[in-house]
Formats: C-alpha cells, sequence, structure tokens
C-alpha cells in the first residue's frame, strides 16, 4: 500500500448486490454470464460424466467375463 494514499472507505457489503438489483443494465449482464456460467459448468460436468462412463467400458472390457477367475 502506497503510505501517501489514504486507505479505500469502508464498502457495505452488500453494495454491489443493491447496485445490481437497482440497475436494469447491470442486472440484464448479471443474469447474462451467471446463466453463462451455469451452462460451461453443465457442459463441463457432462463431459466429465461422459469421461468417466468411457473409462468405465474400458476397464469392463479388461474383465474375463463368463471365465472362472481366481477365487479370493
Amino acid at each position: 500500500m502506497n503510505p501517501q494514499q489514504p486507505p479505500h472507505p469502508h464498502v457495505h457489503p452488500l453494495a454491489e448486490l443493491v447496485r445490481i438489483e437497482s440497475d436494469p443494465a447491470c442486472r440484464a449482464l448479471f443474469c447474462a454470464e451467471l446463466d453463462a456460467a451455469i451452462l460451461d459448468r453443465f457442459a463441463n460436468r457432462a463431459a466429465v460424466v461422459a469421461e468417466v462412463q468411457a473409462a468405465a467400458h474400458r476397464l469392463r472390457a479388461l474383465v474375463p467375463h463368463g471365465e472362472p477367475g481366481p477365487s479370493a
């Protein structure tokens, strides 16, 4: 922190929320960004699920089926 600059004024913790709720343009931008983030998270989740399913399929292909194996 630069000793020449005064400290930042205290900002109310909900100031950003109040600004988003009171400004229609800001609210629209916030909602659009939130929707995009949600869609991105769903896409990432779907990709991870597909990777896990593919890995499970590969593992199942490695296990012989219908043949007696060593007993535990």
